[in-house]
């Protein structure tokens, strides 16, 4: 936004390391699956150098290649490695690793998932990767859950509860996190710890989810006409979780809330016509497109002189006059301008112009 001029910014940037990162999506898959290769083949050479020592311990070259992993992390760390490709492949598959050495030696899954929390916490700060955040929760529900249905902390019918309340903890912990300017560095971690909060909190309340969980864990059978327990309460919150999505979202300008919002709002119309289906397909999309058209049109109406909030007025921290002066560049670019050369007296006589005079020579 211009706050600070182009020689402050160009001296910042000179103080700040130069990492080796990949902008481009593509480019950066490409360097990850390179490094799944390269991984892959080191294992590949430690099984036929050790593996005729190993044969009745086969399991202590698992957490070998967790500690290879590891090597090659610390090295493309050292190296300033960041958001490359290349540390993406070491760290994933050294957890990797990792987890099935601790699942092959002990057989337990609750020990998998306590790994899963701690290590990816671990790597998360270590490394800034953000990918070992969404694992650091993703083991943190499968602990929960697994507590509850195989070690049965509680009963299983409160489990949709308790993943509910486990999605608040860590939507508070984001925002407790992400108001500290320390935290600035681990931005994106902090995003997908939000977005899996968000997601978690919604799906733990699902009709759906709770229906199908409930007769896969409770062993209850749902009879033609009949429906789990609690039922009404489990219909009105898959409604209305999404629907606080998008209004807290509109109040607090969260854009990734919206998108949320959203999604699980149509995920909610799809869970309901999974189950009741009122009328055929086509009159769904067809009344469902006219409702979006008449909620468009209204916003429209009542945003397009509005000029704070949520408004159809161009973003203040947009810089106009580089679209302005790219859209002239272009249109220049186009025109083939040519200067005209000045004309010349023409004199009578002597041939000039090419015979414009009249001359004795042909």
């Amino acid at each position: 936004m211009k706050f600070i001029s182009k020689s402050q910014l160009a001296d910042i940037a000179t103080q700040l390391p130069l990492l080796q990162s990949n902008r481009n999506i593509l480019v950066r898959i490409g360097f990850f699956l390179l490094g799944c290769f390269l991984f892959s083949s080191v294992m590949g050479s430690v099984i036929m150098l050790f593996m005729p020592l190993l044969e009745n311990n086969y399991k202590v070259m698992v957490y070998f290649y967790a500690l290879i992993g590891l090597v090659g992390t610390e090295f493309l760390a050292a190296k300033k490695y960041h958001k490359h490709g290349l540390d993406d492949a070491f760290i994933l598959s050294m957890q990797g690793a990792f987890y099935a050495a601790i699942g092959i030696s002990f057989e337990d899954s609750l020990l998998v998932f306590m790994a899963m929390v701690v290590l990816g916490l671990v790597c998360c700060i270590r490394y800034v990767h953000t990918l070992s955040a969404l694992i650091s929760c993703i083991g943190l529900v499968g602990l929960l859950f697994n507590l509850i249905t195989e070690q049965h902390l509680m009963a299983t019918l409160f489990l949709p509860f308790v993943g509910f309340l486990l999605a608040i903890g860590i939507y508070f912990v984001y925002r407790k996190l992400h108001l500290n300017p320390k935290n600035y560095l681990y931005t994106n971690a902090l995003l997908v710890t939000k977005v899996f909060g968000l997601v978690l909190g919604y799906f733990s309340l699902n009709y759906m989810v709770v229906r199908e969980l409930s007769q896969s864990l409770m062993n209850i059978t749902v009879e033609e006409g009949a429906d789990i327990p609690l039922a009404f309460l489990f219909y009105g919150l898959t409604f209305l979780v999404p629907l606080f999505y998008i209004g807290y979202s509109i109040y607090t300008k969260d854009r990734m809330m919206l998108i949320v919002g959203i999604l699980t709002l149509g995920y909610s119309f799809f869970t309901i016509r999974y189950y009741y289906q009122l009328m055929p397909l086509e009159i769904a999309l067809l009344l469902g497109g006219i409702v979006l058209f008449a909620i468009v049109f209204a916003a429209i109406r009542l945003l397009k002189d509005k000029e704070t909030g949520v408004t159809f007025k161009p973003d203040r921290s947009a810089d106009t006059n580089l679209i302005l002066n790219a859209q002239a560049l272009l249109v220049n670019a186009q025109v083939d301008v040519k200067p005209v050369a000045g004309q010349e007296n023409m004199p009578f006589g002597g041939g000039g112009f090419s015979g414009g005079g009249a001359g004795e020579t042909y």
